[in-house]
């Protein structure tokens, strides 16, 4: 089930389980959807993942791909997998 759905259908009462996901890479998440949810710019996003995907390390860059497939964010998976090394 989708995280939206357990919302929508009042399942998240007592929270939602994110298995693997901790608070910082929850976090992390959470900043790039707020961002491209705000933002309507192609270029202005397009920079703005340049920078966000900058400062991550190889290690946190791996734990927010996990968490974008766990949450199926794909435009968040397309963005970590792209910046593997």
């Amino acid at each position: 089930m989708m995280i939206k759905g357990m919302a929508e259908d009042d399942c998240a009462d007592n929270g939602i389980p994110l298995p693997n996901v901790t608070s910082k890479i929850l976090l992390l998440v959470i900043e790039y959807c707020k961002k491209h949810v705000v933002e309507s710019k192609e270029e202005d996003l397009k920079k703005w993942d340049a920078e966000f995907m900058k400062k991550m390390e190889q290690s946190i860059l791996f734990d927010v791909m996990m968490a974008a497939n766990y949450l199926n964010i794909q435009s968040l998976l397309d963005l970590t997998f792209s910046n593997c090394r």
